[in-house]
């Protein structure tokens, strides 16, 4: 029995901690699931329960700091399960995430809220009952381990024969790894959100085609409704009788054929589209996702950067903030074309405001955060 509670908590304990990587590598998209729960929990007690309104929405404010401390708690309470480091403490602690985070698939799956839980981040999605499914899972084998945890403790015999109880401490190793477990986790929080993350799990990787993502893999097969004579009939291809009258169209393959990345649209003030701009040819993009947050030594080391690459390779500005965007452009006297693009998009293509991409007919060649500012040396080594 004891080799089976050991093994089901090991169990348990390696999924947090490959959720937990997961997490810490990209606290930034974690506090984005955190802010969309909030916000779907602000909406529907809107109008009926003021004061839990004003609280889902002050956690949406800090959603970031609460991203760090959960994504590092969970890896470290993996570790901690898988080594047996404090098992009272870091089963019930288990208990109380794995109810907590039930809670909220079971009602993103039942009430269809939140249609991905990123519960592995970017690496792996789960539909809505899916993460219910494996968290109802991991919480049946924790349950199994803390049932099958041996109860009796140690005692020992004293003078008179009267016992009492040794308390058995876990060995200085396991103290050590957990140690080293928390600090791994906020200092890979750190690193990600003042550099980049080190894996990037997102559609938007070095070396990824953009033309190539905007393409689905497999084409789209479509069905048809027709009806002739108070009949309905289903075509596999559209009919040449004039007869029949369309009804409807299903795509049968719908998850199949779908692109990568669908959103994905450059355009100018008017909405022209401009993509093109990124996927035929080879550019410089400054992305810009909100101009209240950019500093001004940001600014300054870009314009720099900028004036050194003027004869190596065109530049362009995308945002998703057009409030006052002309106002910062001039204020930062960057001479360069811009345009828009969605802020979920930008979002997605570099954890960084500003943050830089390389291009190269659509091949994403590099990309950096404000605090790594590339050289004209490192540009020009990369576009050759």
């Amino acid at each position: 029995m004891k080799n089976l509670y050991r093994f089901l908590a090991i169990i348990v304990g390696l999924v947090f901690i490959v959720s937990g990587l997961v997490k810490v590598d990209d606290p930034t998209g974690t506090a984005i699931k955190f802010e969309e729960y909030f916000h779907v929990f602000a909406d529907d007690v809107s109008g009926t329960i003021g004061a839990l309104e004003m609280f889902f929405l002050f956690l949406a404010d800090w959603a970031l700091p609460m991203s760090v401390l959960f994504s590092s708690f969970e890896l470290v309470l993996g570790v901690a399960l898988v080594v047996g480091y404090k098992e009272k403490f870091s089963m019930r602690a288990t208990l109380a995430l794995l109810l907590f985070f039930g809670l909220l698939t079971f009602y993103s799956a039942w009430f269809n809220k939140v249609t991905d839980c990123g519960c592995f981040g970017d690496a792996v999605k789960f539909t809505p009952w899916g993460s219910f499914t494996k968290d109802v899972i991991l919480l049946v084998l924790l349950l199994g381990a803390m049932l099958l945890k041996p109860k009796k403790s140690l005692t020992q015999y004293g003078m008179y024969g009267n016992s009492y109880t040794v308390k058995k401490s876990s060995p200085a190793w396991k103290f050590i790894v957990v140690v080293i477990a928390s600090v791994f986790s906020l200092g890979t929080c750190y690193y990600a959100l003042n550099h980049l993350p080190p894996v990037d799990f997102r559609p938007y990787k070095v070396g990824a085609n953009i033309q190539k993502m905007m393409s689905p893999d497999v084409p789209c097969e479509s069905v048809y409704y027709m009806e002739k004579d108070g009949e309905e009939k289903m075509f596999t291809t559209y009919p040449t009788d004039p007869s029949w009258k369309f009804v409807r169209m299903e795509i049968t393959n719908e998850e199949e054929c779908k692109s990568l990345i669908p959103d994905y649209y450059i355009s100018n003030a008017e909405g022209e589209d401009f993509t093109a701009l990124t996927t035929n040819a080879t550019r410089l993009l400054v992305i810009v996702q909100n101009v209240s947050e950019i500093e001004k030594e940001e600014i300054t080391s870009i314009k720099k950067m900028l004036t050194s690459l003027e004869s190596t390779v065109g530049s362009m500005v995308v945002t998703s903030d057009a409030n006052n965007f002309e106002k910062f452009m001039h204020d930062s006297q960057w001479n360069i074309p811009y345009y828009y693009a969605d802020a979920t998009v930008l979002l997605a293509m570099v954890r960084s405001n500003p943050g830089i991409l390389l291009i190269d007919n659509g091949t994403i060649l590099g990309k950096w955060h404000y605090n790594d500012i590339p050289t004209a040396d490192e540009i020009s080594q990369l576009l050759n």
